[in-house]
């Protein structure tokens, strides 16, 4: 059972606080890391900040069929056009496969418009209940409009960063709101180091800014978590064990060691070589699917119950 003398830190609150900021990108997440910082700074833990460059697209889309606008959401690091309805296709479908060339997607288990993917040739998303509508459709036009934001970002590191036994990684940027992606990860992450201060002592909670988005081609995500493996390979190699807190919160916590979801989850250049020592703790990856990268990713998919079993979960690996 969890345990109810943890109380110092409320989780649901920090993540109605994180969606206020929402969607954490640029500016709004550098909003995220200040927030951050002082929730750690009021409970007198102490941190270290590392900042790094970025580049990430700010987007306009439009979609036009047979006179009437389509809502939709711009998913492409590429402006341009689309012309027509022959390229739709399920945002199931990784993103690899389709990486460079133009489409209109949808994510089939989502009610809502669910940015699933980006890709590297204009494309646009919509939800599920448009595609018969654009299907049918005698003209489409489709634009968008993609921008290259340079800004900063920057991770906070709390505890051990010189030889931590396991480092614990957690990303609070968002595509939509992002409740369950990631603010119930970053609040777990919070509650487990501020409920038990002596966890400080022997390993490090990474908390990164930038894992959502950037300009590497073909692995768009996890940009972040590949700076810090450069800044900080030793530890990496050194430490007995990587969790990556991604996603909890929305049914069962699981802690995995499954090379498809840490290529998904922790995509950084040694994964070959760490993979037997990464482990992603996680929720329902099928109650995600209905809200991922989308406005409907809100706090009433998060339960207490399973915040509060992911915290235990995390805490008792790491006291091992």
């Amino acid at each position: 059972m969890y345990n109810k003398t943890m109380n110092k830190f409320n989780k649901q609150f920090f993540v109605d606080k994180l969606l206020s900021f929402s969607p954490r990108q640029g500016e709004n997440a550098l909003k995220t890391a200040d927030y951050i910082e002082k929730i750690l700074k009021k409970h007198k833990v102490s941190f270290v900040l590392e900042k790094f460059q970025i580049n990430i697209p700010l987007l306009r889309a439009t979609l036009n069929v047979d006179g009437k606008k389509i809502p939709c959401e711009g998913c492409s690091f590429a402006s341009g056009k689309i012309t027509g309805n022959e390229a739709i296709v399920s945002s199931l479908i990784p993103s690899r496969f389709l990486i460079n060339f133009s489409n209109i997607n949808f994510n089939p288990k989502c009610d809502g418009i669910s940015v699933s993917n980006f890709y590297f040739s204009p494309a646009i998303a919509v939800s599920r209940k448009d595609i018969p509508t654009i299907v049918n459709a005698k003209k489409v036009f489709g634009q968008i409009e993609s921008i290259k934001y340079k800004g900063q970002s920057r991770q906070i590191l709390a505890g051990n960063t010189h030889s931590p036994k396991n480092i614990i990684f957690g990303h609070y940027d968002s595509i939509g709101m992002g409740a369950v992606d990631n603010a119930s990860g970053v609040a777990v992450m919070s509650s487990a180091l501020i409920n038990d201060s002596d966890l400080l002592k022997n390993n490090l909670f990474v908390f990164d800014g930038n894992e959502e988005l950037s300009y590497d081609y073909p692995t768009y995500w996890g940009h972040g978590y590949r700076v810090f493996e450069k800044r900080h390979k030793i530890i990496l190699k050194k430490a007995k064990k990587i969790f990556v807190v991604d996603c909890v919160g929305n049914g069962k916590t699981n802690i995995i060691n499954d090379q498809k979801i840490i290529n998904l989850a922790f995509p950084i250049y040694s994964i070959e070589k760490l993979k037997d020592k990464i482990f992603i703790v996680s929720g329902s990856m099928e109650k995600l699917r209905r809200v991922y990268h989308s406005e409907k990713d809100i706090a009433k998919e998060i339960k207490k119950l399973f915040l509060n079993e992911a915290e235990e979960l995390l805490v008792r690996e790491l006291r091992k």
